[in-house]
């Protein structure tokens, strides 16, 4: 015990003196960060790095650490770059954002640490070849104020222009930044020349240079903190005394802070007390101290490294964190879906929509809504939308507008007469088995010939398409019957029923739960209520056997061969055609089978059956072959549809899976979905998935009920009906039989 005394003071002295005189040499910092105690740390002499004490050392004064190095290894940067952060959130590239066609804008949110007065506004940007900078513009306006434009001509590396700020303009919180990019073509003109144009921010580059001082110990300092750290593609440490212990009970607080910044839910890293120094200073993290430190409520403060650090203790109700930083900002208003009301007529402008105006040679236009989950209309019912529209004079001959309803044309409008006059009203008569419960969208899609196509255009003031919110949509009633699907499933669960399998748990980081929770109860998936019963299981290919008796032996080998990066596909037969292969295709009596293709008559004939009984549906072992999937969404079966699973592949990258949840606009349905990198979800739908009816049959909805059922299974619903048929024309021979009176 003495000796191990005389190496601790050994060691005091020489921290001392690595605090007195700088070294370069030193390989690591290991950082720790505070605990609330005025008690010397114990030390055991069988204490690692990778294993923290039963009570980590440190004093307040300890987080200004600089344990084992030199100041100048830690010195806090002097500036911290604040970044352009995405309002929308998108599956895909979140540093790059594209701004495509001849006419584009997007939203950012410019999350700073307090006003700013006399800052100036960075735009890193980059332009495709095809653009002509001389009549190009990005025009810039924060918080609709127009600061100025700049010259989209960058055509090689990212380059980086600076506007000047008002002061007045940038406030302490939230700030919206609205970039508008007007770019003409060299040399063509058309839809295919505005396909062509491109611009691209990069998020990372783009932003206020703040000192780094200005980030204060408060709830504005660390969430801008956080905004800068996970828009520069860092995670945020969360910093415990089980570093593998489940993180999930921060999932609500992860969501609140997504909700306040915008965006993609950031990336969550787990991490002991004692850590080594990352590379790239932290600018925000949380600590969570062991139960019983009297720390009676979190508080912020800085780090020795500069970081903003939220103390707070490991049992903490996280709610009550939330509540500290959403009493100081607000959560954003994220765009919500639109509800339609069945049977009642709505405006655009009822579902939030305003006036539609459009620009250039190729306009889309969206408007999304979304239809109750009990809502079914699968027959032959109408829905109706009455457009108002009207369009420039002079426009090219050729030039058309295509309505489009879940991505399926609906009316083709021609564009080239009657430009310019007041129309009146079109009424669109479409089928109601188009929409779908839950997200559904209508496109209004204008196609501009160039005249002539082989030079550029010529300058067009005004908008080229004007889309009336007067403009009104009629969805009509249906019976409450619910179709199960992975997307209702999902918009009904609470973040508490997300479950990690053994497997999952040891292959996956603590946070990819917590940031799965918190993708999910994103205003995106609807604020509807959270069903207690709906659970996620989040699994590996390791889980897969598990889902063996809803899924079968074949289709659970098909999901397996998806999801593996080592496929052996099966190659095309070259081989030459043999006599056997001529009697085949021989016409008449001699096209018969051979013996071994007799064996296949089985499964041909279920094949065949299957498609009578339910429909041309390729089934799920078909759908499956040849696809190469990260992940993959499995309702496994549609009798029990609150229980889902969420599949990794070895290969995944889990925070691009969680950000495409997150993004939700092409979300996952059916009953199987899988994610395949640069294309988003693919989806299965059940044919033989049940139709569950939760209200009486009656008068009013009979034929409605009748409708559904007779779509989903025609050749089921016609056996049904002509086995009932033939049981009333027995029992009515019967009563004739009976009830005939014998021949006197």
């Amino acid at each position: 015990m003495t000796t191990f005394r005389a190496w601790a003071v050994c060691g005091a002295l020489a921290g001392v003196f690595c605090l007195a005189v700088p070294s370069s040499a030193m390989a690591q910092l290991i950082q720790l960060d505070p605990q609330i105690t005025d008690t010397a740390p114990t030390v055991s002499p069988h204490m690692s790095l990778s294993q923290p004490p039963d009570r980590p050392p440190v004093t307040e004064q300890a987080d200004r650490r600089r344990e084992g190095t030199a100041p100048d290894e830690v010195a806090a940067p002097t500036d911290v770059l604040v970044p352009l952060r995405p309002v929308t959130v998108r599956a895909g590239a979140q540093t790059a954002i594209p701004l495509s066609g001849e006419a584009a804008q997007a939203r950012f949110i410019l999350f700073l640490p307090q006003d700013a007065d006399g800052a100036e506004l960075r735009i890193a940007h980059r332009t495709g070849i095809d653009a002509l900078p001389e009549r190009s513009s990005l025009r810039v306006i924060v918080n609709d104020v127009d600061i100025g434009a700049v010259r989209p001509d960058n055509f090689g590396d990212f380059g980086r222009d600076t506007l000047p700020v008002p002061d007045g303009v940038l406030q302490a919180g939230r700030n919206i930044v609205e970039l508008r990019v007007r770019q003409s073509h060299r040399v063509a003109c058309g839809p295919d020349a505005s396909f062509a144009l491109w611009t691209e921010i990069d998020t990372t580059n783009s932003g206020v240079l703040m000192p780094a001082d200005s980030f204060g110990a408060d709830p504005v300092g660390f969430l801008a903190a956080v905004a800068a750290q996970a828009t520069r593609g860092q995670a945020i440490t969360v910093r415990r005394p089980d570093p593998d212990a489940s993180l999930l009970d921060a999932a609500p607080f992860i969501g609140q802070v997504s909700a306040a910044l915008g965006g993609t839910p950031p990336e969550i890293e787990s991490a002991p007390y004692w850590v080594q120094a990352p590379a790239r200073p932290e600018l925000a993290r949380l600590t969570a101290l062991p139960q019983g430190e009297g720390l009676a409520q979190p508080r912020f403060m800085r780090g020795g490294d500069g970081a903003i650090v939220l103390l707070v203790e490991r049992d903490s109700d996280y709610a009550a964190i939330s509540a500290s930083l959403m009493d100081m900002v607000q959560p954003l208003a994220a765009p919500q879906l639109a509800q339609v009301t069945p049977g009642r007529e709505q405006t655009l402008a009822e579902l939030g929509t305003p006036r539609l105006m459009g620009q250039g040679r190729y306009i889309l236009m969206p408007v999304d809504f979304a239809l109750p989950w009990n809502w079914a209309l699968l027959a032959s019912q109408k829905a109706q939308l009455v457009l108002d529209y009207r369009f420039a004079p002079n426009l090219p001959e050729g030039a058309l507008l295509l309505v489009k309803v879940n991505g399926t044309p609906v009316r083709m409008l021609p564009l080239d007469r009657a430009g310019g006059e007041r129309l009146p009203s079109l009424p669109i008569a479409f089928g109601a088995n188009l929409l779908r419960a839950g997200a559904n969208r209508l496109e209004f899609e204008a196609l501009i010939p160039g005249d002539p196509p082989h030079m550029a255009c010529p300058p067009m003031e005004g908008p080229v398409l004007e889309i009336s919110e007067g403009s009104r949509l009629f969805v009509p009633q249906s019976p409450s019957m619910l179709l199960p699907s992975v997307d209702m499933s999902l918009a009904m669960l609470a973040p508490q029923n997300i479950l990690a399998t053994p497997r999952a748990a040891q292959q996956l980081a603590p946070g990819v739960v917590p940031q799965i929770a918190s993708a999910l109860i994103q205003p995106q998936w609807g604020n509807g209520p959270r069903s207690p019963h709906v659970r996620l299981t989040v699994g590996t290919t390791g889980d897969l056997p598990d889902l063996y008796d809803p899924l079968g032996g074949e289709a659970l080998r098909a999901l397996q061969d998806a999801l593996s990066l080592d496929i052996i596909r099966p190659v095309a037969d070259t081989a030459p055609a043999t006599a056997w292969d001529m009697v085949d295709r021989a016409p008449g009596l001699f096209s018969l089978p051979r013996l071994g293709a007799v064996a296949e008559w089985p499964a041909q004939l279920r094949q065949t059956g299957a498609a009578l009984l339910f429909g041309d549906t390729a089934g799920l072992v078909d759908w499956l072959h040849g696809q190469e999937a990260q992940a993959a969404l499995v309702q496994p079966d549609p009798h029990q549809p609150e229980h889902i699973w969420l599949i990794f592949a070895p290969h995944a990258t889990p925070s691009t899976i969680i950000q495409s949840l997150a993004a939700s606009r092409d979300a996952p349905t059916g009953q199987v979905a899988l994610f395949i990198e640069g294309e988003g979800w693919r989806s299965w739908t059940n044919p033989q998935r049940p139709l569950i009816l939760q209200e009486p049959v009656s008068a009013s909805n009979l034929r409605a009920v009748l409708g559904n059922y007779a779509t989903l299974s025609p050749w089921l619903f016609l056996g049904v009906v002509l086995s009932l048929a033939t049981l009333s024309a027995g029992i009515a021979l019967m009563i004739l039989k009976i009830t005939r009176k014998p021949e006197q």
